[in-house]
């Protein structure tokens, strides 16, 4: 089971490749940041968030990622504003939201995202550097751009390899062990009340991305485009509910749609459902403890044909609000 499905996954690497090879993740909505540049530096303090998911559980070989992301702003004007419970404690109506009452300023964004994931005998380790800019539009209206490199290492763990075939040329390659440049860009347009964002990863090709047939097929990363966006529909003076969507786009045309709607009470406790078409539905849950840190839980029904082996999966969530003078305690601007 274990050789077949590194198999499957190791064909992800060759220029024939159907699917997606980036990891799958339920609570992006949590963290935008990973699928669009753009979002570095969106928020007035330093957002470091850390998850690991255990996809499939029960199915051996199946993946397992963890990573770790930090984006922060620079020299942005409004990070000493008055806080919210300032606005509260004077007697200002303040949406659970919180965005309404901040006007963006021009400014840069910052951030990194290191990830592992592991799925059968192949191992990838991916470390990437972001930076961001940020103009208004409008009084209302922002508009943020993005860009991203960094390195991704595929790895191949021989010592696990229970071969049938022990000349196969596609398992030998010395090539399988790489190490490939990653790029990706963004664009971000967002105000208080909607977001809308475009993006693509993994948009260069390196130098060992050819098939030779004498040397065996060599790796080759696939292009990756996402389109996401949401709007914040305000139900009572301490709910808010947000309805997203995210269309990904892999190699050969694949698609893939998600459908999500989250709703945060009291800007303390939230909770929402996704759907991915033809793959999996999702139920989150999360809760700001305070200022500083926050956390969360997803849990997927596999509604494909991986549903005959029962194979569903978890995710958890840590996130850390660093130099937050203004003790936001949820964020205002992604959602």
């Amino acid at each position: 089971m274990r050789v077949l499905f590194t198999l499957a996954l190791l064909c992800t690497l060759a220029i024939t490749a159907l699917g997606q090879q980036r990891p799958q993740l339920s609570q992006y909505m949590q963290n935008n940041f990973l699928i669009n540049p753009a979002v570095a530096g969106i928020e007035s303090y330093a957002d470091v968030r850390s998850a690991f998911r255990n996809q499939w559980v029960g199915v051996e070989g199946a993946p397992v990622t963890f990573y770790t992301s930090i984006n922060l702003a620079l020299n942005k004007p409004d990070r000493n504003t008055r806080s919210i419970k300032h606005f509260k404690k004077n007697g200002h109506k303040v949406k659970s939201g919180g965005g309404s009452n901040y006007r963006v300023a021009p400014h840069h964004g910052l951030g990194a995202v290191a990830k592992v994931d592991r799925a059968g005998l192949l191992n990838t380790s991916a470390l990437n550097v972001n930076y961001a800019y940020h103009l208004p539009i409008t009084r209302t209206l922002n508009l943020s751009s993005g860009i991203y490199s960094g390195f991704t290492q595929f790895h191949i763990n021989r010592k696990n390899m229970v071969l049938q075939t022990t000349d196969d040329p596609f398992l030998n390659a010395d090539d399988l062990n790489m190490m490939k440049l990653d790029l990706g860009v963004g664009l971000w347009l967002y105000s208080s009340s909607f977001f809308v964002g475009v993006s693509g990863a993994q948009l260069v090709h390196s130098g060992n991305d050819v098939y030779n047939v004498e040397d065996g097929p060599r790796g080759m990363m696939q292009p990756h485009y996402y389109v996401t966006g949401g709007y914040r529909l305000p139900i009572s003076y301490n709910l808010d509910l947000t309805p997203s969507v995210m269309m990904k786009v892999a190699a050969n045309k694949q698609t893939a749609v998600d459908l999500n709607v989250k709703a945060l009470y009291a800007q303390k406790v939230w909770g929402g459902v996704s759907y991915r078409h033809k793959d999996a539905a999702a139920v989150m849950a999360g809760v700001y403890l305070n200022h500083l840190v926050d956390v969360s839980y997803s849990y997927d029904f596999v509604t494909s044909e991986m549903s005959k082996a029962r194979a569903n999966s978890h995710e958890v969530m840590i996130g850390f609000k660093l130099n937050n003078p203004q003790k936001i305690l949820c964020p205002q601007w992604v959602w």
